[in-house]
């Protein structure tokens, strides 16, 4: 287990403060890609502690512009108060949810595991349904899927199944517990075997305890009950691990969820030691660096490289670890390009009704991608790197993907 020592990065925010706290002074409203975006959206100031402070737990909780919010955090990171703004966001859309009924596709976007384990089992057919003109028409007009939106591909050999045929090394330093996510497992195993081949090369085992979806699909899509159960069941497996053993995410959403949002917002118990020692993979791998124990015998990787910094990462407080990392590398050019939300904000951008508006949300990036010429365009979450090469046109990875070349599994 790494010690607190090594960690050079700025304080999580993690203290909650009451709606009371809310100051009105709008610097959420400021950050918000959605309120920039549309006038339609009444903005989180006034969806979260303005509204909250008028919500009684025995009237409905339906408030116009709700389904607006495309869960970014960006206001709760912005707040000089701290007031948890999503918790109010995401409780009342819930609540909204519990009495009026969930849709079928909040339900079918919200059950991410089941529907990628049924994609994966029939991957040549889902793939071809999924790029089928007639078939994406007919699922826009039943589930509500916007036509033109891409869908991620499946691969009929998941990770987890990868994972039990891959030999264990022989002499290790450490063993760390790696939570892959559903889109590693599903639909990306190349990421999480370079995270694996990553960190055995720095002397380092790697397990893949049992796990659920980490619930955030469940989340946005009004369903905190589901999500909850799929958190409770997490902690309860990540709480069996021994109690120095770290444990990685390689997706900053599902990182998010352990490290804060399963003991903030769902109030599972148990959550805040499973999240304690919970780290992103380029955080952790800077942390090996910052104690001196990173392998740093990389191989020139001359590419030109644009990273974005997704929403979710900024909520780490941890910075930009992958750009630190990337600079290690002999041969990276690298630049940072800070145009905000990339607008996808996860499923937010596949419904029907909020395709136009997630677009719009990320054009100020497509604009800056296609003018920087690079190769690729790096970011941590999986969904960004979805949007930015449907809106721009680029090629995108994960920053790992580079490390990986750097060691020699590119």
């Amino acid at each position: 287990m790494i010690t607190e020592e090594t960690e050079t990065f700025s304080d999580t925010v993690e203290e909650e403060a009451p709606v009371e706290a809310c100051t009105k002074c709008t610097a959420c409203n400021t950050v918000c890609p959605v309120a920039r975006s549309t006038d339609i959206f009444r903005g989180p100031k006034f969806l979260g502690p303005e509204s909250e402070r008028y919500r009684s737990h025995q009237e409905t909780a339906v408030t116009a512009g709700l389904d607006l919010c495309s869960g970014c955090k960006l206001c709760e990171v912005t707040c000089p108060s701290q007031v948890t703004i999503q918790e109010y966001i995401r409780r009342a859309q819930n609540k909204g949810a519990e009495e009026g009924g969930r849709t079928l596709r909040e339900w079918v976007l919200g059950h991410t595991r089941l529907l990628s384990t049924f994609g994966s089992m029939t991957a040549p057919l889902a793939n071809f349904g999924n790029r089928n003109p007639l078939v994406r028409m007919l699922m826009e007009k039943v589930v509500g899927i916007h036509r033109k939106r891409p869908l991620p591909r499946y691969q009929w050999l998941t990770f987890e199944r990868w994972m039990k045929r891959h030999p264990r090394p022989r002499q290790t330093r450490r063993t760390v517990a790696y939570f892959y996510g559903c889109w590693v497992n599903y639909n990306e195993r190349r990421l999480g075997e370079q995270v694996v081949a990553i960190l055995e090369r720095n002397g380092i085992d790697v397990i893949v305890p049992k796990q659920k979806c980490c619930g955030i699909p469940a989340v946005v899509n009004s369903n905190m009950d589901l999500a909850r159960k799929y958190g409770s069941e997490n902690v309860r497996r990540l709480s069996e691990l021994p109690a120095d053993m770290d444990i990685i995410a390689s997706s900053t959403s599902c990182g998010l969820m352990l490290k804060h949002d399963y003991a903030h917002l769902l109030e599972i118990n148990g959550a805040e030691k499973v999240g304690a020692r919970v780290y992103d993979i380029c955080e952790y791998l800077w942390m090996l660096h910052e104690a001196g124990e990173l392998d740093v015998d990389f191989q020139p990787v001359p590419m030109r490289l644009l990273y974005h910094a997704p929403c979710h990462l900024k909520s780490h407080g941890i910075g930009y670890p992958a750009t630190r990392l990337l600079r290690l590398i002999p041969g990276v050019h690298l630049e940072e390009v800070d145009e905000g939300c990339c607008g996808i904000s996860g499923t937010f951008g596949m419904k029907v009704e909020k395709y136009d508006l997630s677009m719009k949300i990320g054009s100020r990036l497509f604009e800056a991608v296609k003018a920087a010429g690079s190769d690729s365009v790096l970011a941590d979450c999986e969904t960004c790197r979805m949007q930015v090469e449907h809106g721009a046109g680029s090629r995108s990875a994960h920053p790992i993907d580079i490390v990986a070349r750097a060691y020699g599994h590119g």
